[in-house]
């Protein structure tokens, strides 16, 4: 909180401009501290509805110009609380400023209805101001802008091409087979998610969708825009969520005007990726060639360093592009007392590492609130995003020849790939694929088209001194139009004689609606004493998706059209799910003393085996304030609250799941349809989290705050596919066969240690830990399909007794566990500083300790004889050791400089001598994102992902995108 305030102050500052002689009269005084007296220096004064404003000079005395009276006149000041106080005409007015409990006024959302302060708030919930998302630096997505700031949050990157691909796990895995990815909610709209693949497996051989390097559509959202965001992370605080919950709920709140002159803000940040680590070449000689590959290909290496001076460096040529970011915003804010408005716009052009890789993301937005009386209100919420994205061919495939990594991994750098004189390029004589054609020449794109709108209509039904009653009618839709584009060339390597060119494009439309109906009512008793809170609704989500795949082969001669192909496929996807709820919930607040909060969530899916059938989902939680006992005297602790919380939430079933399918088919030159041998359940259940959490708040001096969580989560009737005997007729069945347990520690501390007039140094640690344990396996020990590799070369493998996050591998013939993804746990340092009112220093550390990778870049790598370290004595130990699965687990540990930045913001009196009234502030600065990392892990960045972002994906590497860090300079000014 208290960092914000200084932001706020800071910005305030810049608004000061000097007026000149059309004033009709000065409020002059002196502001103090009101608990012993003392002047307060550089206190903000501002007329509200303006932007003008004054400081209080070292004696605490300030004398504001006021061009029009009545007035009301804004006293800010860092650690302080906020007071308004209203005036008449010129006067002395003295004012006295009340030293502010750190963070304790927050306001968090405890429902789809009410908020609470956060000094009652019975439930550990992680929030994330604009500022700290993206005050420091530029951000790419909004996931990726998340990254250590939130205790219980795992965040892993499953791609690092530009536009992301993102892994977020609250408190561990919530699903074996199901969704791991939280519930976003943008204004009240339950907004799209999807991982959509390209197609591209089909030309590169790739197992399945989640290997093909997409991203999640989270990242069309502007970080920028947003204001305020809260992580619900356990069952217990996201229960009034219901059975779309279980892996928790991320609610957004993007940015709304204020009251008073239109404010117009406009940014620009310029910057470059470049790679976080190369592997490298092996150091060869001419002896090392013949040792490894023979006298043959030692013939080769000589013409190489004949012609070329040396070798080629491929790596380089592929990852070692400095791709240029541009990103740009304006934004209007402003409005009356009836109505206030919110414009933005923004365009994010960002190049990868990878030559004709990139993401580019234009934004409009427009947030709109009117009170049209004062029993109706209405806001809406406007956005409109266009983006697109080239992901060019990396991660896993089958000898396609297309994977960068794969063609590396095998490709001698004595060997010529370059095209010739006439633009041909050569085959490559040691993989199936020439990286450098691929990256020339074929093709990986998206578009994607989204418009989300969100509107909520609120009225004053009883507005007594004992009674209130409003009700709340909320609504949104979010409809996405997405496009993918994959094509290969005829002419590529791997595409002669089979394929002979490919082209794979899709055509994906989401439409996703949702309304709530809340009835609120607030009642006060025992002479306000008493206060309660009391809400009821209804909610109803509706999902449609059409997902069309063409693809054709057997191209005709440099065509990129479907219809120029000799064979075709045609593959379409319907999908329409529905569910409604009932929820209602009471709040209970005595005096700030007693805290207590009871409710239950009624929900219905036709996603679960009987779509009439509703699930309940209650919650309970309540907090004690011992410092607002009348017998509390400790001076130096300001806040001490003990919290105890349970709820549960859910997650239905995947789409197809509850009926067996039918798959066409063509018999003699007649279609028809056979069954397809997955079985369906119809009596299938949605997986359930039972969550029970305690924790300790405290605030020290009104300088030190502290949070403590404790939790304990179960898992139960995960959806598991478990083989069918050969006599039912099917192979398979997915039902509910497991359950799973994570229990984990939260800690948070932030402290201000300095606030004196020329320094201000505010700190925190954040520290969580989880550790899951299957607790019941209802089938016997089993490799979880599509999350790895097989025994051979190591897998999650889910055995009951053991963590869900184990990698398991065939030791003599039994699976052994190997390695376990899950950290032993995540810390992270953040500080901020403010030098002299002008220059800003912040940086954020962020450490994970434990948690092993499976490297099986490192296996290809081995298979081609190029891994760097086979020239010393540990790779050739590696290779002695024989069973791949224990060769290629590795430590995953790191410690990374998240975000670096430096800042200096230009006052009010520079800035009148410069530039006048016209604007009336400037920031310019510099930052850098992952700008190190301290780790043992042998390749590209221990943050890896083979298999997308959903699922248990994280911790098996197969020749990723390698990941960026990223520099940038930024320039903001406020007219």
């Amino acid at each position: 909180m208290k960092q914000k305030t200084l932001k706020s102050i800071i910005f305030m500052g810049l608004l000061m401009l000097p007026l000149f002689g059309f004033s009709q009269g000065q409020v002059t005084g002196t502001v103090t501290d009101a608990e012993n007296g003392t002047p307060l220096p550089g206190v903000s004064v501002i007329i509200k509805g303006t932007t003008q404003g004054v400081s209080s000079d070292f004696d605490g005395n300030y004398s504001i110009t006021v061009s029009e009276f009545p007035a009301t006149l804004i006293f800010s000041y860092i650690g302080f609380e906020t007071i308004e106080r209203r005036v008449a005409g010129p006067i002395s007015m003295d004012v006295a400023l009340n030293i502010e409990a750190t963070g304790l006024e927050e306001v968090v959302v405890t429902g789809l209805g009410s908020s609470v302060k956060r000094a009652n708030l019975a439930n550990a919930v992680s929030t994330v101001s604009s500022e700290e998302l993206v005050g420091t630096t530029a951000q790419p997505t909004l996931d990726g802008a998340l990254y250590g700031k939130l205790t219980g949050v795992n965040i892993v990157s499953a791609s690092g091409a530009p536009g992301g691909g993102i892994a977020m796990r609250l408190r561990g895995i919530s699903s074996i087979n199901g969704n791991n990815q939280p519930l976003y909610i943008i204004d009240g709209v339950y907004v799209n998610n999807a991982e959509i693949p390209s197609g591209l497996r089909f030309a590169s051989g790739a197992n399945q969708g989640n290997e093909e390097n997409s991203s999640n559509r989270i990242a069309d959202l502007d970080p920028n825009d947003i204001e305020n965001i809260e992580v619900l992370k356990g069952a217990s605080a996201a229960a009034i969520y219901g059975t779309r919950a279980n892996a928790g709920v991320v609610i957004i709140t993007t940015k709304r005007g204020r009251e008073g002159k239109t404010d117009i803000r406009y940014s620009q940040d310029v910057g470059f990726n470049t790679i976080i680590k190369k592997l490298g070449m092996r150091d060869w000689t001419r002896e090392r060639v013949v040792d490894v590959f023979g006298e043959d290909e030692a013939l080769i290496y000589d013409q190489a360093i004949a012609e070329n001076g040396g070798l080629y460096d491929y790596e380089d040529e592929i990852y070692g592009e400095q791709g240029l970011i541009t990103d740009t915003r304006i934004s209007a804010s402003g409005g009356s007392e009836k109505t206030r408005f919110f414009l933005s716009a923004g365009l994010r052009d960002e190049e990868g590492i990878i030559k004709n890789t990139g993401f580019e993301r234009f934004s409009l937005r427009a947030n709109l609130d009117h009170k049209i009386s004062k029993t109706f209100s209405i806001s809406a919420s406007t956005n409109f995003v266009k983006s697109s994205s080239s992901r060019s061919f990396t991660g896993n495939e089958n000898e396609g020849g297309l994977s960068y990594g794969y063609n590396l991994a095998f490709t001698r750098p004595w060997v010529n790939l370059y095209p010739n004189e006439l633009g041909v390029y050569p085959n490559n004589p040691n993989f199936a694929g020439n990286p450098l054609f691929v990256r020339d020449r074929a093709k990986n794109e998206e578009t994607n088209n989204r418009f989300i709108q969100g509107l909520k209509f609120t009225t004053n039904i009883l507005n007594g001194d004992t009674n209130k009653v409003r009700l709340i009618l909320n609504g949104g839709a979010d409809f996405l139009a997405n496009e993918t584009f994959v094509y290969v060339p005829e002419d590529h390597q791997a595409q002669a004689g089979a394929q002979n060119g490919f082209i794979g494009a899709g055509r994906n439309n989401f439409d996703f609606y949702n309304f709530q109906g809340i009835a609120v009512w607030d009642t006060f008793l025992m002479d306000g004493n008493l206060s309660l809170t009391t809400q009821g609704g209804v909610a109803y989500l509706e999902q449609q998706s059409d997902l069309i795949f063409n693809q054709t082969t057997q191209l005709n001669s440099a065509q990129t059209n479907l219809s120029q192909g000799s064979a075709f496929d045609i593959d379409q996807k319907i999908q329409n799910v529905k569910e409604f709820g009932y929820f209602w919930q009471t709040e209970a607040n005595y005096r700030d003393i007693f805290i207590g909060t009871i409710g239950y969530r009624l929900d219905k899916s036709t996603l679960n085996g009987d779509p009439n059938k509703f699930y309940g989902f209650p919650k309970a939680s309540a907090a004690v304030n011992l410092h607002n006992f009348g017998f509390w005297d400790v001076d130096a602790v300001n806040q001490l609250k003990f919290r105890a919380a349970y709820g549960e939430t859910g997650s239905s079933a995947t789409f197809g799941n509850v009926f067996t399918s039918l798959n066409p088919v063509i018999i003699g030159g007649n279609g028809g349809t056979t069954i397809d041998p997955a079985k369906g359940d119809s009596a299938i259940d949605p997986e359930t989290s039972a969550e029970f959490e305690v924790g300790l708040d405290a605030t020290f001096g009104n300088a030190v705050t502290m949070e403590f969580t404790y939790y304990n989560r179960t898992v139960r009737d995960l959806l598991l596919q478990r083989v069918l005997e050969t006599s039912s007729g099917f192979g398979s069945e997915t039902t509910n066969l497991a359950d799973l347990r994570n229990t984990g520690v939260e800690l948070a501390l932030k402290a201000t240690v300095l606030n004196s007039d020329n320094l201000f140094w505010n700190t925190g640690v954040q520290f969580w830990k989880n550790v899951s344990e299957v607790t019941r396996l209802d089938v016997p020990p089993f490799p979880q399909p599509g999350a790895g590799f097989g025994l051979g070369l190591g897998t999650f493998y889910i055995q009951e007794g053991q963590p869900v996050t184990q990698l398991v591998g065939n030791i003599d013939g039994t699976p052994t566990q190997v390695g376990n993804t899950e950290p032993d746990f995540q810390m992270t340092f953040n500080n901020q500083f403010n030098f002299f009112n002008h220059w800003d220093l912040s940086f954020l550390l962020h450490w994970k300790a434990g948690g092993d990778n499976l490297n099986l870049s490192k296996f290809l790598t081995d298979l081609g004889q190029l891994t760097p370290d086979l020239d010393d004595q540990s790779g050739q130990d590696r290779v002695a050791l024989g069973t791949t699965a224990v060769r290629f687990v590795e430590p995953a540990d790191y410690l990374r400089m998240r975000e670096l930045a430096l800042y200096y913001t230009f006052n009010s009196e520079q800035l009148g001598g410069m530039l006048g009234e016209t604007i009336s502030g400037i920031r310019i600065g510099a930052s850098a994102r992952n700008l190190f990392t301290i780790t043992d892990y042998s390749s590209y960045d221990p943050e890896t992902s083979v298999n997308g972002s959903a699922g248990l994906s994280t911790g098996i590497e197969v020749t990723p995108f390698p990941s960026s860090k990223q520099y940038y300079f930024h320039l903001r000014v406020n007219f």
